[in-house]
């Protein structure tokens, strides 16, 4: 019997699956059917479609996975509410960072904001604000005031803003402070795009543009 069947489709990887085979098994003939396959798929990048089974969100990205693993580039999860594969991207290194609070405005100084998981804020953190999250901080506006990012010994969380001129970045228990005492103010500079990541690498806190690196480059999850 076929556990496993590959259909390559012009736009797609059509993954037919039995859906009365248990879960670990499934994923042993997947890896199988991939590897004797070859090279046919290798390097490629494409759409990943699950057909005649019903599956929960880990059980795809356990299969996901493994589908990486044997050297298929994922553009994206094709499933019966996205049947354009538009909307569900799937990229290496993407995971599940748990509960994500957003807030909608910029915080003055004197304001503090909190998070068990990550913030994305939605304005400007200005000077005398302060913004904490055992997650991850992503502000979609000016970041100068203090962020704290990752609780008190988690250094793989990140701290991303579109400027970024901080009174003090904390992630982790490491901290860095802004070397220059002017702000940046949003009624004198122009918002350009970009992205700016505070990440921890080799023990050290470094401060990277996205319009020159990538996520996959700096951050190693």
């Amino acid at each position: 019997m076929n556990n496993v069947i590959l259909k390559g489709k012009k736009d797609r990887l059509a993954i037919h699956l039995n859906k009365e085979l248990d879960f670990e098994t499934l994923k042993v003939s997947l890896r199988e059917k991939l590897r004797s396959a070859g090279k046919f798929f290798a390097n490629e990048s494409m759409a990943i479609e699950f057909l005649n089974r019903e599956m929960n969100n880990q059980e795809e990205n356990e299969l996901l996975g493994i589908i990486q693993e044997e050297g298929i580039d994922i553009s994206c999860l094709i499933t019966p509410e996205n049947p354009g594969g538009e909307i569900q991207i799937f990229k290496k290194n993407l995971i599940d960072e748990g509960p994500t609070k957003f807030y909608r405005g910029s915080l003055r100084s004197g304001a503090s904001l909190e998070s068990e998981g990550n913030i994305v804020i939605l304005g400007d953190v200005n000077p005398g604000a302060r913004v904490s999250a055992k997650g991850n901080i992503v502000v979609l506006g000016y970041l100068n005031g203090t962020a704290h990012a990752g609780g008190e010994n988690e250094e793989g969380a990140f701290i991303a803003a579109l400027k970024m001129n901080p009174i003090q970045l904390r992630i982790g228990h490491r901290i860095a402070r802004s070397p220059s005492g002017d702000m940046l103010t949003t009624n004198r500079i122009k918002k350009d795009g970009s992205l700016e990541v505070a990440y921890i690498k080799d023990d050290r806190m470094l401060i990277e543009d996205l319009s020159r690196s990538t996520l996959e480059d700096m951050i190693k999850f």
